[in-house]
């Protein structure tokens, strides 16, 4: 039996957002749908609330029979499969499906329009998602996982007469416990048939299920060999060890379509004129691949740039949370170094030496103790004289068990010895954040990172 022959589904960790996603997909589908997750506020909230979806206590077991649950669907997150709630379905012997199949449930039934990358994934892919919802409105289904897309009604949509599905393409696994227990780890995008697929950038992350770059590596390199005949690897053509493994892992029978800045490639930055409502180079970059994506498809280049030229960011990805005559006050979603990096550089280009106060709270013990270094640089390394950088405590997230060994007292000590000028301390808490940035003058205050450092401008 398919998982679109089930009728009413219990999504366990439902605030999640890809998991939001695939509620709003289930819905479109004329399913029913029930959840469960903390009490705590998501970035997906509003969503929910609209969608008067019924969120029961993640740490309690549902009576799923006398709900007449027919299948759960799961996240990494929230122990995963291992979940007391997924652990009673599976012993009541329900279908359980991860977030990972049910999405490809959906995304394999149509032109699947994958985007892939550490770091990009989620603007493209809203990107691409807003401009064929200006285009081709009729065709369009997808899946972002972000709180909100700027301008659209949903994260998630599903249209079953649809042409495409465009869908973010996570690298993490589907079990991060998987490892552990001496099985085969399996990416969440393993599962998607794409027609075509972006890759935004070839870095190492998720140091927790990756070992090194050579598995982060063999990873993209299967998805791109899941590509249809016939259809497309747009890759960046800037970055050296993309280039190296698509040309890996080419067939005759897809086409590779490169985008970028350097001079070989297929689509070049200098050759285009976009208009953005969204800052920094790494977004120009992000408008180019879909471009050069949607070009492709046969869509018109200059109904494209004018429809990119409308697009006003997502949820917490260079979000501009308020503004007045004298401050300025911004949001992202970066995590790994390079998106750090990216995004200071992006506030050194459009304040200049405009008083900055860039606040960031690393995401995993893991991935901070991995790639500590890199965080040393990303943010130390371009910070301008007078600007502060304000450091809380690690997120830690629900799939690892907590590091005492790792700390922001660490990060701020190995900035200090290596950058001696930079202004950096660790505030710890978001009260404690809040409470400096009100004593404490700026033009520019900027909150960075994946976990819930967001809540400071509810504070101020």
């Amino acid at each position: 039996m398919s998982l679109l022959d089930q009728q009413k589904f219990y999504l366990v960790g439902i605030k999640g957002v890809a998991m939001t996603s695939i509620a709003q997909i289930l819905l479109d589908a004329g399913k029913q749908v029930f959840g469960s997750d903390l009490a705590e506020d998501f970035v997906t909230e509003p969503i929910l609330t609209r969608l008067q979806i019924p969120i029961e206590d993640i740490q309690e077991l549902p009576d799923f029979r006398k709900l007449g649950v027919d299948a759960v669907i799961y996240t990494a997150a929230h122990q995963g499969i291992d979940n007391p709630q997924v652990r009673e379905a599976l012993q009541l012997g329900l279908p359980v499906y991860t977030q990972a199949e049910a999405l490809a449930e959906f995304f394999n039934r149509q032109a699947g329009l994958a985007v892939c990358g550490v770091g990009g994934k989620s603007t493209v892919s809203a990107m691409v998602a807003f401009v064929l919802d200006k285009l081709a409105p009729l065709d369009l289904s997808f899946s972002v996982g972000v709180g909100e897309i700027i301008g659209m009604a949903a994260t998630g949509q599903w249209r079953a007469a649809g042409k495409y599905f465009v869908a973010e393409a996570d690298e993490y696994v589907v079990d991060p416990s998987a490892k552990a227990k001496g099985l085969e780890i399996t990416p969440r995008f393993a599962f998607l048939k794409p027609f075509a697929t972006i890759c935004t950038n070839l870095k190492y992350d998720h140091p927790d299920v990756y070992p090194d770059f050579a598995a982060t590596r063999a990873a993209f390199a299967q998805f791109f060999k899941q590509i249809k005949s016939g259809g497309l690897l747009v890759i960046n053509g800037d970055n050296q060890d993309l280039v190296d493994l698509a040309e890996q892992t080419k067939r005759a029978d897809f086409k590779i379509i490169t985008f970028g800045e350097s001079e070989g490639c297929d689509f070049r930055l200098a050759n285009f004129d976009f208009e953005l409502q969204v800052p920094g180079k790494f977004n120009l970059m992000n408008a180019l691949a879909a471009l050069a994506l949607l070009t492709s498809l046969s869509f018109a280049e200059e109904k494209v740039i004018a429809a990119l030229k409308e697009f006003r960011s997502t949820k917490r990805r260079f979000e501009l949370v308020k503004k007045d005559d004298q401050q300025w006050h911004f949001d992202d979603y970066a995590h790994h170094p390079s998106e750090v990096l990216a995004v200071i550089n992006t506030l050194n280009d459009k304040f200049g030496d405009d008083k900055k106060l860039i606040a960031f709270q690393p995401h995993t013990f893991s991935r901070t103790r991995q790639l500590f270094n890199d965080f040393v640089d990303a943010l130390a390394s371009h910070t301008r004289d007078g600007d502060e950088i304000l450091l809380i405590d690690i997120f830690p997230s629900a799939r690892e068990a907590f590091d005492s060994e790792m700390n922001c007292d660490l990060l701020v000590e190995a900035v200090k010895r290596k950058y001696p000028n930079c202004q950096i301390q660790n505030l710890h808490t978001i009260e404690g954040l809040a409470k400096y940035v009100e004593q404490t003058p700026y033009h520019v205050f900027i909150t960075i990172g994946a976990g819930d450092i967001y809540h400071a401008h509810e504070l101020l």
